[in-house]
């Protein structure tokens, strides 16, 4: 029997010691270079996005890419960060109709270093990444395969329990209380034999006019108020005349030749005349 939750491998996926060192030094080179991004922003007096952007001139800044520079989330291209340096560096805004300023040679050969450093640590990573990617997703689609033979497996044994119970119910519904068979091949005929009316008597049923029938075995007749108790009993092989019926309720008022009148309930086999 499967168990309810069949756990799937949740190893994580395996990395060389190489990659690892290359990666977490490209991370903590990013991590350094977007502190210290942040510190020139700062002891500038932190201008806004929108002005950096307004004063920015070649290559035009935006101001998503100065929030990827800040953040982290992205090391900016050489010539961004110059710009960047460059307009964070010089009063804001520039002088009127003035050429942009260079900028501070000290503050770009800094830059530069720190760029590079951090440039130099993100190529090295390149190929431990792309490993490492293509080792989750080998990893994920293992997990998924596991997953989908789990789940094949539940739905077999979910389909041998369900079949279980229904040979358990149909034996259970096949014996009688004190432990023998029942008989449920007549069961069913006789079923099937009380639901089913002969086309004549569905014809004389929907014409609406009194006929005259005769029933096929011993048959109470019981009284039209809905009494359980019959006020007759009509014997096979004589005529009796029927008055009116309802075919969905299985009933049939039917008068006898001495002028009672009352109810049948068994349609089945009755012989129209």
């Amino acid at each position: 029997m499967v168990d309810k939750e069949v756990p799937v491998a949740q190893e994580k996926p395996e990395i060389e010691a190489e990659d690892a060192e290359a990666i977490a030094v490209s991370d903590s080179a990013l991590r350094d270079f977007t502190i210290e991004l942040n510190r020139l922003h700062i002891a500038f007096g932190a201008p806004s996005y929108a002005a950096i952007v307004k004063a920015s001139v070649r290559p035009k800044l935006t101001k998503a890419g100065i929030n990827e520079a800040l953040s982290g989330k992205r090391l900016p291209t050489f010539d961004s960060l110059m710009e960047f340096v460059r307009v964070v560096s010089s009063p804001l805004p520039p002088p009127v109709d003035a050429p942009a300023p260079r900028c501070q040679p000290t503050l770009a050969e800094a830059w530069k270093a720190r760029w590079e450093v951090a440039k130099f640590a993100q190529r090295r990573a390149q190929a431990p990444w792309r490993r490492l990617r293509n080792t989750v997703r080998e990893t994920l689609d293992e997990a998924y395969r596991e997953a989908q033979t789990v789940r094949a497996a539940a739905h077999k044994e979910a389909a041998r329990l369900l079949a279980d119970a229904r040979h358990t119910a149909d034996v259970v519904w096949k014996t009688k209380p004190d432990g023998t068979a029942k008989n449920t091949d007549a069961a069913a005929e006789d079923s099937v034999a009380a639901s089913t009316i002969s086309p004549d008597l569905r014809v004389a049923l929907l014409k609406g006019t009194p006929f005259w029938l005769a029933v096929p075995k011993t048959t109470d007749l019981f009284p039209e108020d809905g009494g359980a108790n019959p006020i007759a009993v009509l014997a096979p092989g004589t005529w009796y005349l029927g008055i009116e019926g309802n075919e969905a309720a299985s009933e049939l008022v039917v008068q006898t030749k001495d002028g009672r009148r009352g109810l049948i309930r068994d349609l089945a086999r009755i012989e129209i005349g």
